[in-house]
């Protein structure tokens, strides 16, 4: 079973140990046709990009490495931060880019103070009570399939649950009518194997990711691997799974790129 692949990584432009090159060279090393460089969105607060204009400065270094190393697919991304319930990114200039993960995460600067107490504050305290616990799970829920619906140029739900509880059901659903691949986070070993097994049930399509933060980890989808023979996941459905009739160049959604 071998990826031609790996979708997520970061550099030290957002909260990653490691320079582009250094995760194009650890790529190249692992067999991978592609790679894509995912930095945080800027308003993931002390390690999101220094702001949205850096993208732009980032497209022109990726077109030029991508003339340098020819072996390897190179594309620019990013993973951005769900701010509010109604599922707005903080990234809005999406030209220069190549694939858009999105994904809750804590400590993201909300779209305003109101955001803030309903999405952030809920889960600061899901632990009080078990109504609290589920307030915050509905929200969640609610914000991660806005982004979902509201944001058609987005591939990539990033590690579903992981920080912040989500109906994985309900989820997973949104990403299938929406045609956003699902993923299995290898960084994290997440999600586990009976929410992945959920997700398998409403159809979505799948992507296994590394997250990498380091150079040693560009590549590494054993998680992925194990979860796919465990759960009888068809290949088919697993998008960067190289055998299943796909390639290099999976069909990401649509882009105004200018480049």
């Amino acid at each position: 079973m071998v990826f031609f692949g790996d979708y997520h990584t970061h550099s030290r432009h957002s909260d990653g140990r490691q320079s582009i090159v250094q995760i194009i060279k650890a790529a190249r090393e692992r067999g991978l046709q592609e790679i894509a460089i995912t930095d945080h969105g800027p308003l993931a607060l002390g390690i999101g990009l220094r702001d949205a204009g850096v993208l732009a400065a980032l497209r022109q270094d990726i077109d030029a490495l991508n003339r340098i190393y020819t072996d390897i697919n190179i594309l620019l991304g990013v993973e951005a931060n769900i701010r509010d319930l109604q599922g707005t990114l903080d990234i809005q200039d999406l030209k220069p880019l190549d694939i858009i993960i999105a994904g809750l995460h804590p400590y993201t600067i909300p779209t305003a103070w109101s955001d803030g107490v309903q999405i952030f504050g809920q889960n600061f305290l899901r632990h009080a009570s078990r109504r609290q616990r589920q307030k915050a799970v509905e929200a969640n829920t609610r914000a991660t399939i806005a982004a979902l619906d509201n944001n058609p140029e987005l591939d990539i739900l990033s590690h579903p649950g992981l920080f912040y509880q989500v109906d994985i059901r309900a989820v997973a659903r949104a990403c299938a009518e929406n045609q956003v691949l699902f993923e299995i986070n290898c960084a994290h070993g997440y999600p586990p194997a009976s929410d992945i097994m959920i997700a398998k049930e409403q159809g979505v399509n799948f992507i296994i990711n590394s997250d990498a933060h380091f150079t040693r980890t560009v590549g590494q989808l054993d998680y992925g691997r194990a979860m796919i023979e465990r759960l009888e996941i068809p290949p088919e459905r697993i998008i960067n799974l190289r055998g299943r009739g796909g390639h290099g160049n999976w069909p990401k959604k649509a882009k105004d790129c200018t480049h």
